[in-house]
C-alpha cells in the first residue's frame, strides 16, 4: 500500500515531434524500377488493345480514334508524372525504438511503427530491383494488415543491415 497513483497531465509541447526527424529518401535507382515496370504494363496493355482493334475491327466503328489515342497516351503520361511525385514524397527513418515511413501524393501519410509491434520482417527483391541492387523491407505488425508497411528502394546492403538490427531488437 506504499505506492501512490499518479495521473499527470501531458502537455502537447512536451510530446516528441516525429515530423522534425530528417528522413531518408528512396534510392534514385528505384524510380527506374518503377519506370521499367510501368513501361512493361503499358506495352502489354497496348499490344492487347491493338490485337482487339485488329481482330474485332473496333477501329472502324470508333468515330473518335485520335481522341481515344490521345486520351490513352495522356493517361500513361500522367501516370508517369504521378509516379515521379509519389517517388519524391516517399521517405523513411529508423530510430532507436521505431521506424517511420512517409508517402502519398494527394494525401500525405506517415506510418510510425514501434519495434515492439513488429512480429516479422522480410527482405524482398523483385526482378528489376535485383538488377539495380535494391530491396524492400516488409514489416508485419501485431495490428493486422492495415498497419503493415513495405519500404521499397533501399540499397540491398543497407536493407540487410536494418533487417538484422531490427530482427535483433524484435527478439529481445
Amino acid at each position: 500500500m506504499g505506492t501512490t497513483f499518479e495521473n499527470n497531465k501531458i502537455l502537447a509541447q512536451d510530446l516528441p515531434n516525429y515530423e522534425t526527424v530528417a528522413a531518408t529518401v528512396l534510392d534514385k535507382k528505384h524510380y527506374w524500377v518503377v519506370l521499367i515496370s510501368t513501361f512493361i504494363v503499358f506495352s502489354f496493355i497496348s499490344v492487347g488493345l491493338m490485337l482487339c482493334f485488329y481482330f474485332f475491327n473496333f477501329l472502324k466503328s470508333m468515330p473518335y480514334k485520335q481522341a481515344a489515342a490521345i486520351a490513352y497516351f495522356s493517361f500513361w503520361g500522367l501516370y508517369v508524372v504521378y509516379s515521379w511525385i509519389g517517388f519524391k514524397r516517399k521517405s523513411y527513418c529508423y530510430r532507436t525504438h521505431d521506424v517511420i515511413y512517409n508517402f502519398g501524393v494527394f494525401h500525405k501519410t506517415t506510418v510510425l511503427i514501434p519495434f515492439k509491434r513488429i512480429q516479422h520482417i522480410a527482405l524482398r527483391q523483385g526482378i528489376f530491383s535485383r538488377k539495380f541492387g535494391l530491396a524492400s523491407l516488409q514489416f508485419y505488425t501485431a495490428g493486422g494488415s492495415t498497419t503493415d508497411i513495405s519500404i521499397p528502394g533501399m540499397p540491398l546492403e543497407i536493407a540487410k543491415s536494418f533487417k538484422e538490427i531490427i530482427s535483433d531488437k524484435i527478439e529481445k
